[in-house]
C-alpha cells in the first residue's frame, strides 16, 4: 500500500455523492405514496391523541369543579323563600336576614328586582324569594 493508494473495498466519495446521501438519510418527507400516507397516519393519530388529551384535562376539571361544591347547600346561591309577618318591612327583614356584612340598601333593591316589586311595601302573607348576596 502506498499513499496515494485507496484501501481495497473503499471508494472515494465525492462532493456531489456526499450532498446526496446526506439529503436522503436527513430527509423526514418520504419519497413514494405509501410513505406519504403512512406519515399523515401518525401525524392524525398524533393530533387524535392530542384532542383526547385535551378532553381528558377538561373533563377532570369539570368533575373536579362538581366534587368541590357537591356539599354546598343550593339555597346559599339561589336564595330561600321568606314569608311576611305583620310589622315586617323590607329594611327590617334585609337586616334580619343579610347582617351587617351587606349594604342593606343593595339588598333591598335585589330583593325587590328578584320579586318584581315595583314599591317597597311588603303585606303580611307575602312570599318573597331573598336572593344570594355575595359581601
Amino acid at each position: 500500500m502506498t499513499a496515494g493508494r485507496a484501501v481495497h473495498g473503499a471508494t472515494p466519495a465525492g462532493p456531489a455523492q456526499l450532498r446526496a446521501g446526506a439529503g436522503r438519510r436527513g430527509s423526514r418527507r418520504p419519497n413514494n405514496r405509501s410513505g406519504r400516507r403512512r406519515l399523515r397516519r401518525r401525524r392524525l393519530a398524533g393530533l387524535l391523541r392530542f384532542v383526547v388529551f385535551l378532553l381528558l384535562i377538561f373533563v377532570a376539571v369539570w368533575a373536579g369543579v362538581r366534587v368541590a361544591h357537591a356539599g354546598t347547600d343550593a339555597d346559599v346561591y339561589t336564595g330561600h323563600t321568606y314569608v311576611v309577618s305583620s310589622g315586617d318591612t323590607l329594611w327590617g327583614i334585609a337586616g334580619r336576614e343579610y347582617g351587617s356584612d351587606v349594604d342593606l340598601r343593595r339588598a333591598i333593591y335585589r330583593i325587590r328586582e328578584v320579586n318584581r316589586l315595583e314599591t317597597s311595601t311588603v303585606s303580611p302573607g307575602d312570599r318573597l324569594t331573598l336572593p344570594y348576596i355575595e359581601e
